[in-house]
């Protein structure tokens, strides 16, 4: 039977993965032709082994990982011994609570993908695999796309009446901060070849912390003794000194208990929202920031009052939350914060604040669109840092590790203040400027994390020459370029992704925006066809 739609999909990693998972629903034959630069497919870049190191922990537990076409614990149920043994496990240590490393994720994600395609030939569909096929530009035409891309030296074409580009992270190669050289976290093998020194660390995101834990196991040994564990450096050899620069010079949080199913937030929930949203854009972000504190103030009175007044505006709300982070949040703080987050797993009892705040943070995405042009503004000046914040949370076996390196005197947190400035000096090193003044590094690692990029930004030129708005990426992702006739280029790169939907970066937003993506174009699909 004749596929009604020839789709492409570039990237195998975990977007596109749900991106097949929604479009093999269609009861209409598909052909889907899966294109990615890398031989083996379906793990993406950030669980890539070889990208990352077996002791890189990802920060979202295993329930919380939308099933494929099966749930991560029923996947790791099914390994026999060797097989979990090989990925760092005993049958013993699976939990749907727990946290796992993010090459062992990947290889879950590159079992699922090839079952998936299975799935969708037998529900009647021409799925096609293209390892080791780099896009190189997408060149829009009246009928849909033709994709140029490279294969074995050769350049190639094909022509596809729908595209989704699905590349998900992309981290540069070379990158930099004001007139510094920075050295890229990925592959992770750039940072084990950096010898031991003065090892700066730009960042105190997730990223950061991968990168603390890199350092500790190339240059010594971590010893875990129950819930104990000590760092020791390796015989005759340097003792690297590790300093995290950050705005703020606060580490994130360890993971916490919470409710799985979410406990529902009783004043800021997507139905409140949504009927804020209904009165119109003018004081929408104030009425929905209202509904944060009044949660706040429900839930976790205590933790508000010590926030002051000030803390219960749009305008004081960061100032007061940081202040309060950097008293409890530093690494002499972080062993008092982690003995906390244990009692909350143990007794099963949130941390209320934390709660309300990483739950509800997430129902200011479904504004960010419907925002004046000042209000959005004072989101990301005054709000979004609070958000970025709250949520990182960090797998225990993570903080531990760091808390070795601390207590080895080999780690530090130094905050830059508001204004730092960064250079590169004669003989190769960088230079930072501090609140504790100008220091000096062999080498600083750029551990920001993922940064967003407007859709001009795309690395394909004829694509991004033809779009009409080179800027921010809007619901359903679908790009408007008025050189199509019909057919439809979807964007789910995360990058461009993160402009609308700065909340977006997890493996259940992965679910969530395929699904829009895809139902988008299955209503489009039925539109044509009626």
């Amino acid at each position: 039977m004749k596929s009604a739609k020839n789709i492409a999909i570039i990237g195998a990693g975990p977007m596109a993965i749900y991106t097949v998972k929604e479009l093999i629903k269609s009861e209409t034959p598909l052909c889907l032709s899966i294109y990615d630069k890398e031989q083996e497919m379906g793990c993406g870049m950030p669980y890539r082994s070889g990208m990352n190191a077996d002791y890189m922990y990802c920060n979202a537990f295993s329930r919380e990982i939308p099933p494929i076409t099966r749930g991560l614990v029923t996947w790791l149920h099914e390994q026999d011994d060797d097989a979990l043994r090989g990925l760092g496990l005993t049958r013993d240590e699976i939990d749907a609570r727990d946290f796992y490393p993010r090459v062992l994720l990947g290889a879950f994600f590159s079992d699922a993908f090839l079952d998936l395609c299975e799935a969708g030939r037998t529900a009647g569909h021409d799925i096609r695999l293209y390892p080791r096929h780099e896009v190189t530009d997408i060149e829009p035409i009246a009928t849909g796309a033709r994709l140029h891309f490279t294969a074995a030296g050769d350049s190639q074409a094909a022509e596809f009446d729908e595209v989704v580009i699905a590349t998900g992270h992309d981290w540069p190669a070379a990158p930099n901060i004001g007139e510094a050289d920075l050295v890229s976290p990925w592959p992770y093998t750039n940072i084990t070849a950096l010898p031991a020194g003065e090892i700066g660390i730009l960042g105190s995101s997730l990223s950061a912390i991968d990168v603390i834990v890199t350092l500790g196991q190339t240059h010594g040994t971590f010893i875990h003794k129950g819930d104990d564990v000590r760092w020791f450096p390796k015989t005759d050899c340097n003792v690297p000194l590790i300093t995290m620069v950050s705005h703020k010079g606060i580490m994130p949080e360890p993971d916490f208990f919470s409710p799985y199913p979410y406990a529902p937030l009783r004043h800021i929930n997507a139905e409140a929202v949504e009927a804020e949203i209904a009165k119109g854009s003018d004081g929408l972000l104030q009425r929905v920031f209202d509904l944060l504190i009044a949660e706040l103030n429900a839930d976790a009175p205590a933790y508000i009052d010590a926030l002051g007044p000030q803390g219960q505006t749009i305008d004081g709300f960061a100032d007061a939350y940081f202040d309060h982070r950097v008293t409890m949040g530093g690494l002499r703080a972080l062993r008092d914060t982690l003995n906390s987050a244990v009692d909350t797993m143990r007794n099963k009892e949130t941390q209320p604040h934390r709660y309300v705040l990483l739950r509800g943070h997430e129902n200011f995405d479904l504004i960010l669109e419907h925002l004046t042009q000042d209000d959005r503004a004072r989101f990301y000046d005054k709000l979004m840092p609070v958000f970025g914040d709250c949520y990182a949370a960090i797998p225990h076996i993570s903080v531990k590790r760091v808390l070795a390196l601390y207590d080895a005197g080999v780690l530090r947190i130094v905050p830059t203040g508001e204004e730092s400035t960064f250079r590169n000096t004669q003989d190769g090193g960088v230079c930072a400027q501090t609140l504790d003044g100008e220091l000096r590094f062999d080498a600083m690692i750029d551990a920001r994390g993922q940064a967003a990029a407007p859709l001009g930004k795309l690395p394909f030129p004829t694509l991004t020459k033809g779009l009409s708005d080179k800027d921010d990426l809007k619901t359903p992702f679908r790009l408007e370029v008025p050189a199509q006739d019909r057919g439809a280029i979807y964007c789910l790169a995360m990058p461009q992704i993160l402009t609308q939907h700065p909340f977006s970066q997890g493996l259940p937003n992965c679910a969530e925006l395929a699904q829009v993506a895809v139902q988008d174009m299955f209503d489009r699909m039925a539109g044509a066809a009626a």
